[in-house]
């Protein structure tokens, strides 16, 4: 692998230096000011997370500061001199108070605090602490998966599959309520990890997932990217007090062999993390073409492909949070991802005559190497202007950059005739380097109102080399038409500010976004360029009228758009399939949507319903067109490529829901009814389609004995039309059992996906004179057997 030293030296330093200055014991003790103590119980032991608020007098009106103790009872907090009151308190204590005198240049110590119990506490209640699973909310859903047994061992992808309103392809897209102009945060921000599409998902493990979060509707506070909508994924990042972690183990079949590890450690105001991983795994996959072209020769003929692809990867996510002086946060985060795979997959062609009589027989065999590696620096830093965490300021700082190198070796032969094919390989490399600052600002005005405002800025850069060679004799000559060097940068620099205010029973939300966007891209060989450079205004509005307690209607609209991917702009791709390829368009533009939405939120003590319904209109929508053609040996070739093809509208309904049915007994589901109708031309011809669809999953959890947990759940996609053709309906069952044991320490989990084997997508293009029907399984049948430990010491 080839990694820039220098360059990744340079960047742990910048992330790592302001944490290493912090880190070095106490701050300058000569010139400070301030407080510190030890919180103990009647029993002498230190007390975790107790509040320590210091205020101007005893009213407790006006806060100068504040800390919470450490998993050793102490606080040390900076104050002026000055005469204050101190205040500590924690559940189930009673308060501790009193005056405070800190002189200039001293620090005042106050030794060991006892705090008592409460004497006004109630008899012994026991309360069940599970969070529900779904949280759901007008502009976002939050979907808490990390006791989703179902996708226990598995990795990003599975979890998202089981979330309501969402469902991936097998050519590495999401949609979201059947559009795929979906943006994928990690943590809230964008991630190397999502740069080439679903795929890299696989690399996050589903025990690292905290939870998932959906905004159909996403406010101007969001970057405008993603038509669809924006789903966000939250890694865990544990707790904060002592040392704690989880230390996980699967395997299954096909392969799939995982160890990771989560682990945090508090100690002096700083909360260290360290979560990873290392898996081994196998993906076989499999796919089925019958294809009849009038234009072609042969007019006929099949495809049988199968595949399986394997890696070797390496996962490694550090840093800490440290807890500055008056109510700041600073955190360093390190992100490295490594990954070996390879991979064989196998082609077979059978060309037939009009009549069904073989022509011959080709067998196509790709043997591939395939390297990755990914590196993210992080810096993030919070202040806090209030207790409340109300009025605060944001920044963070972001460097990416990585490389995949891939390379395969294609071995051709003919079953009828002496014809000799000739081998052939291809060499793909790739790199990137992204650069990202965000500051943000919020606070409240008025009475009851709030303000918030921001700057954002990316630069993402990105370089392709590909070459296709054919064995000559001795000597490999290259393919003229499937080799170049492509460049692609883009910069993209936005604004946005944000009021919101109530006047009950309405409470109202108006936002207005400015994004500047510059995408530059270059064919070296060919000289090809494209110069797109584009200002837009996106602004929300959102209106809530709360009917009484626990329900809400609510009213929205947002206008965003969609940028072309780079790996759409690419003009070629692999080519382990001669005759089906899947190459970019280096001239598309982006899609530009407006939605409006309507919806009804309701709670209960035993479960919520949200219906809500939606219109979306998008114009310069993207769609893969197929095309048909012949390469230089006479044999047909499929052609899929991306274009601005149509202008489309889009509205449906939608129902979620979570209802516990008995005790221990839950069940949830969702249910998404909606049509689209696209309009569009390409060379003349009028391409146009309706459609009408729906989705749902249900799932159900039931506690049953001691510490067993049985879940199910069921996801299906109905047909749809396509503007060529038509896609056919999908589903598949999941199931899984876990057991807890040893006071909850430790989770055996037994998952089953796909439990029919039933998961695959059929697709036909059906046009005057061409027909094709393909049939492709892009995962199969899966068992993994998964052992969790917890643990905790403070």
């Amino acid at each position: 692998m080839n990694i820039d030293a220098n360059k990744l030296l340079t960047c742990i330093t910048l992330v790592f230096l302001p944490l290493m200055l912090v880190t070095q014991k106490g701050y300058s003790q000569s010139d400070r000011s301030g407080v510190t103590g030890i919180i103990l119980n009647e029993d002498g032991e230190p007390v975790n997370g107790a509040s320590v608020v210091v205020y101007e007098d005893d009213s407790e009106t006006e806060m100068v500061t504040g800390r919470s103790s450490d998993a050793n009872g102490e606080f040390d907090m900076e104050v002026e001199p000055g005469s204050y009151f101190l205040k500590i308190s924690f559940v189930s204590f009673e308060p501790y108070q009193a005056a405070l005198d800190i002189a200039s240049g001293e620090v005042t110590d106050l030794g060991e605090i006892t705090i008592a119990f409460s004497t006004s506490q109630l008899e012994e209640i026991s309360v069940d602490a599970e969070r529900s699973r779904m949280e759901m909310n007008f502009d976002s859903r939050v979907f808490h998966v990390e006791e989703d047994i179902t996708s226990m061992g598995g990795s990003a992808l599975d979890v998202i599959d089981n979330v309501p309103s969402l469902s991936t392809d097998f050519e590495g897209n999401i949609s979201l309520r059947g559009n795929q102009g979906v943006t994928v945060l990690i943590n809230g921000r964008p991630s190397s990890l999502v740069r080439n599409g679903t795929d890299a998902l696989s690399s996050i493990p589903a025990n690292m997932i905290k939870e998932v979060e959906i905004i159909t509707n996403p406010s101007a506070r969001y970057a405008a990217e993603g038509s669809g909508g924006i789903i966000n994924i939250e890694l865990r990042d544990g707790a904060t007090l002592g040392l704690n972690g989880t230390v996980s183990a699967n395997t299954g079949y096909p392969h799939d062999h995982e160890i990771s590890g989560n682990f945090n450690y508090n100690v002096n105001n700083i909360n260290w993390f360290l979560n990873g991983n290392m898996e081994y795994d196998s993906q076989p996959r499999s796919g089925q073409i019958f294809q009849r072209s009038e234009s072609s020769n042969p007019p006929i003929y099949e495809q049988f492909s199968s595949s399986d692809d394997s890696e070797l990867e390496g996962r490694l996510r550090f840093g800490a949070d440290i807890f500055l002086p008056t109510d700041q946060l600073l955190t360093a985060t390190a992100h490295l991802n490594i990954e070996d795979g390879e991979g064989i997959s196998d082609v077979q062609y059978i060309d037939y005559t009009m009549d069904r009589d073989v022509i011959r027989e080709i067998n196509r065999e790709d043997i591939e190497d395939q390297s990755e590696n990914n590196y993210d620096f992080r810096l993030e830093y919070e202040k806090r202007f209030d207790e409340e965490g109300d009025h605060r300021l944001t920044a963070d700082a972001d460097i990416e950059f990585g490389t995949e190198h891939e390379s395969s070796f294609l071995n051709q032969t003919q079953e009828q005739g002496d014809a000799v094919l000739p081998n052939q390989r291809t060499d793909n490399k790739e790199r990137f380097n992204d650069y990202r600052l965000q500051v943000d600002y919020e606070r409240p005005v008025l009475d009851g109102g709030r303000f918030e405002a921001g700057y954002r800025s990316t630069i993402d850069l990105f370089s392709n080399e590909f070459t296709v060679e054919e064995q000559e004799g001795e000597t490999w000559e290259t393919l003229p038409a499937y080799n170049d060097n492509f460049t692609f940068n883009e910069s993209i620099h936005a604004g946005y500010a944000i009021f919101s205010g109530q006047a009950d029973p309405f409470t109202y939300q108006l936002g207005l976004r400015l994004e500047q966007t510059n995408i530059y891209t270059e064919l070296d060989l060919s000289g090809e360029t494209s110069d797109q450079t584009y200002l837009n205004l996106f602004p929300s509005v959102f209106l809530t009228y709360r009917i009484g307690e626990g329900s809400s209607l609510q009213t929205s609209y947002s206008r965003r758009l969609s940028r072309p991917r780079h790996w759409w702009l690419l003009p070629f791709s692999g080519y382990s399939d001669s005759r089906n390829i899947s190459i970019g368009n280096p001239a598309l533009e982006p899609e530009f949507s407006n939605s409006f939405e309507s919806g009804y939120l309701r709670h209960w003590e035993s479960g919520s319903v949200l219906s809500s319904a939606y219109y979306r209109h998008r114009t310069g929508v993207v769609e893969h067109i197929t095309s048909q053609d012949e390469n230089v040996n006479g044999d047909p070739i499929t052609t899929r490529f991306p274009i601005n093809l149509a202008t489309e509208e889009a509205w449906g309904v939608e129902f979620t829901a979570d209802q516990e049915l008995f005790e221990n007994l839950q069940l949830s589901g969702s249910l998404n009814l909606y049509q689209s109708k696209s309009e569009g031309t390409h060379e003349g011809e009028e391409l146009s389609s309706e459609s009408e669809s729906f989705q749902s999953r249900m799932r159900i959890r039931w506690r049953f004995l001691e510490n067993w947990n049985f879940q199910s759940s069921l996801r299906y996609r109905g047909p749809r039309s396509t503007t060529q053709g038509r896609r056919s309906a999908s589903s598949y069952v999941s199931m899984g059992l876990a057991k807890e044991m040893f006071d909850e320490a430790v989770t055996v989990s037994l998952n089953v996906r796909d439990l029919f084997n039933s998961r695959q997508r059929d697709m036909i293009i059906d046009e005057p004179g061409f027909y094709s029907e393909r049939t492709y399984s892009w995962s199969s049948r899966s068992v993994r057997l998964n052992v969790r430990y917890r643990f905790s010491r403070n």
